[in-house]
């Protein structure tokens, strides 16, 4: 970092700027999302400070948790932590799946000894298009989606003619739900290419209903115990006979419970034996089931084909992000990816599934869950990501069963990236929690767009919150109490407050304080929309006067007589806005801090937990500096709640110090600009000026999308913006211009003097 000072033969100023920059985050909006498809905007902690990031909390906790996300008043044990910096504890046991292409589709036909128990015509076994499985809900039976067939070839050619009488006949028992799940029976005289339907069974019963089962001894005629079709068109000729069953995706034995005396499905689907083949009333072949092995039936599986191979694997620092992911951390250690290994992309027909480990959430009351991601879905891509759960009493069968609840709508949008939290209660009332992100592409590109990374997972949290049902808060940053050098603006302010609580909201309060803390005010709130939740707050009139900081807090007392807070934390964590100037003076000039970033950052530790204006603070502090602080209302906005202060506050301060966020040109916006060079001008009039201006893209922001007004960044700054395009990031390199009298930063002895001072420069 460079710093200067200006003397009174030339105003100089310095911009810090960070050197690796890119498009802005706000370029990124998408719009409205049709049907089901939902556009995300990020949650709490991403590039638009949403409203449960506690923009403008002042006072310390140490809790990363502390601006909470649903709740304030109530903590969360977390119980289930994923990091994916290693292959133990929670990183342990996550598989991910390629569900594109068609799967395998696994033939469940077998001879098997079930339900002949009292009918004496059936031996031993039979064959059955069936399984075994104690997750499903009735353990015997058929699953969603099956396609399975047993077929095998009758060489009719060497026991018939044309013109002869063949009949096929065979046993059997059914039990499939009515009107969505069917059995064929099918002839093909060419090898297996065509198939020609002879006989369609199902569950009897009136329509909407899953009807009712057929045991061996049925006489309903649709679907009689014992069966025989006539084939006398075929004589003379070979052919194959088929088997086939298939299934929908609902109400079989994999999720129907048993249900008496109906049991539509259960220990269905399919059951044969004793099949018969007549030629003019001569039996010619017939098999019994009870000869060990197939005797020429075939139930292959058919295999998988047509996948991408795209996977979820742990990538390392993935340098694929695109921008603008540097708002608020760079992608260190491990995250888990589903990219093409060679473009470092998504692919067409991609379809990728990313499984947790089962979740032990026994006795849970409620669950919250925390995820920190890149999400780059543009929806020109036809790419989506979804989050799906599943509950089971079981963890063997977490995945078994088919559980799985939409946790998400579908949805497209980015670049960004992000943490995002949840209220997981709907998911509570099992003993096992299973997670399943998936990431896929419905269609090919539209013309002129391409994939782009995805959904990428860094961190994946659930907890289990404490203290009962949360009481939950919306104090948006556009209607908080700010910052002004205007008593009679402060004085006409009221703001809005959204309260809520399942319990429902009896009493609500703003406590402030004007002496620091020491002493507390209770002002009721305007219960104003009931239906809405909405509160409104009075302007704090007994505590507005001329260079007050303000202190304050909200309270309410839910229907079960719970009191929560918020911030979280208070008092000991707190709102604050300030009647300027509070330590700057005419005669005895302090410095102004103007936030124009206001979101929370990594800590040390990785965590949220600090605002960028906390570290400018503390750096003046262990310097022994005096300030004053300035917090822009809307830091990301493009309205007048976006600019700096108010040039008629200037004069309290010769030196300044702007942070800024990189929204395209919401820095410095040309009513900054205008403002800080007739501030900066003062310096001929032998006033000192300093300024330093730190942030990303400032350059950018100014010169490249042409919002630079008066020449502020060229001659003000004394800087030329150069640009290197790389890929899709830029590099803006700085060049400081020669200045007359040299420079240095923060000195407090020149007032109206010309000396020469010595040029400082620190990295």
């Amino acid at each position: 970092m460079m710093s200067l000072s200006l003397t009174a033969e030339r105003a100089l100023v310095i911009c810090a700027v960070l050197m690796l920059t890119a498009a802005p985050c706000s370029a990124a909006r998408e719009a409205a999302a049709p049907e089901s498809y939902s556009a995300i905007e990020p949650s709490s902690s991403t590039c638009d400070g949403r409203t449960d990031e506690l923009f403008g909390v002042r006072g310390g906790t140490g809790d990363p948790d502390a601006r909470g996300f649903r709740s304030v008043g109530e903590e969360t044990l977390w119980i289930f932590d994923a990091d994916f910096e290693d292959l133990t504890g929670d990183n342990a046991g996550w598989t991910s799946l390629d569900m594109s292409g068609t799967l395998e589709i696994t033939n469940y036909w077998h001879k098997d000894t079930i339900r002949i128990n009292g009918f004496e015509h059936l031996g031993d076994s039979t064959w059955w298009c069936g399984t075994y499985n104690n997750c499903w809900r009735q353990p015997r039976g058929y699953g969603n989606d099956w396609f399975c067939c047993l077929s095998r070839e009758l060489p009719l050619s060497s026991w018939s003619e044309p013109g002869d009488e063949i009949i096929f006949e065979w046993d059997q028992r059914l039990a499939m739900e009515n009107e969505y799940d069917y059995g064929h029976f099918e002839v093909s005289d060419d090898g297996g290419s065509a198939w020609t339907t002879i006989a369609v069974f199902n569950n009897p019963g009136f329509a909407g209903t899953p009807g009712r089962s057929c045991d061996w001894d049925c006489m309903i005629p649709e679907c009689e115990g014992h069966q025989w079709k006539q084939l006398d068109d075929y004589a003379g000729s070979d052919v194959f006979v088929r088997y086939r069953f298939e299934s929908d995706c609902a109400y079989s034995s994999q999720d129907q419970y048993d249900n008496p005396p109906q049991s539509p499905c259960l220990d269905g689907a399919w059951q044969l034996d004793n099949f018969t083949l007549s030629v003019n009333d001569t039996v010619r072949w017939y098999d019994d089931c009870e000869s060990p092995g197939d005797n020429g039936w075939v139930h292959d599986s058919i295999p998988g084909q047509g996948q991408t191979g795209v996977v979820f694997e742990r990538v390392f620092e993935p340098d694929i992000l695109r921008p603008p992911w540097y708002c608020f951390w760079r992608p260190e250690g491990w995250w888990m990816a589903a990219l093409d290994s060679e473009g470092g992309r998504m692919v067409d027909g991609q379809n990728s599934w990313l499984l947790s480990p089962p979740i032990d959430i026994s006795g849970a009351d409620g669950l919250v869950a925390k995820w920190d991601y890149w999400f780059e879905c543009p929806r020109e891509s036809n790419d989506l990501r979804q989050l799906w759960l599943a509950v089971s009493e079981s963890a063997e069968c977490l995945y078994d069963n088919p559980l799985f609840t939409q946790a998400t709508p579908a949805s497209y949008g980015g670049p960004w990236v992000g943490r995002e939290t949840a209220d997981w209660d709907n998911w509570a009332w099992g003993d096992w929690l299973g997670i399943n992100w998936r990431l896929w592409n419905e269609e090919p590109p539209e013309p002129g767009a391409e994939h782009m990374t995805g959904f990428m997972l860094d961190r994946q949290r659930v907890g289990v919150p404490v203290g009962g049902p949360p009481t939950e808060w919306d104090y948006s940053i556009w209607d908080r109490f700010h910052d002004t050098f205007d008593i009679d603006e402060a004085l006409s302010d009221e703001v809005l407050i959204g309260i809520s609580d399942v319990d429902g909201i009896v009493s609500a309060f703003i406590v402030a304080s004007s002496d620091a803390g020491q002493t507390w005010e209770s002002i009721p709130l305007t219960d104003i929309s009931p239906s809405t939740d909405e509160w409104l707050v009075d302007p704090l009139v007994s505590h507005i006067a001329s260079s007050t900081e303000i202190w304050y807090y909200f309270e309410a007392t839910d229907g079960a007589g719970n009191v929560r807070t918020h911030p979280k934390y208070a008092p000991d964590a707190y709102y604050e806005f300030s009647i300027l100037p509070i330590l700057g003076s005419v005669t005895d000039p302090a410095i102004l801090l103007v936030d124009k970033h206001g979101r929370l950052i990594r800590n040390e530790d990785g965590e949220f937990r600090q605002t960028s204006e906390s570290y400018f603070r503390e750096a003046l502090d262990i310097l022994g500096f005096e300030y004053d602080v300035y917090d822009v209302e809307v830091p990301s906005g493009s309205t007048d709640q976006s600019n700096g202060p108010d040039s008629a506050g200037y004069k309290y301060y010769d030196t300044q110090i702007w942070f800024t966020h990189d929204f395209n040109a919401y820095t410095i916006k040309r009513f900054d600009q205008v403002n800080l060079i007739n501030w900066l001008g003062q310096a001929d009039d032998g006033k000192e000026r300093n300024l330093l201006l730190t942030g990303n893209d400032v350059g950018y922001e100014l010169v490249e999308v042409e919002e630079e007004t008066l020449d502020f960044y060229s001659q003000w700054l004394a800087s030329e913006y150069l640009s290197n395009d790389v890929a899709d990031m830029y590099d803006t390199l700085l060049v400081l211009r020669e200045a007359s009298g040299g420079f240095d930063f923060i000195t407090h002895d020149d007032h109206g003097t010309t000396g020469e001072l010595t040029e400082t420069t620190s990295m």
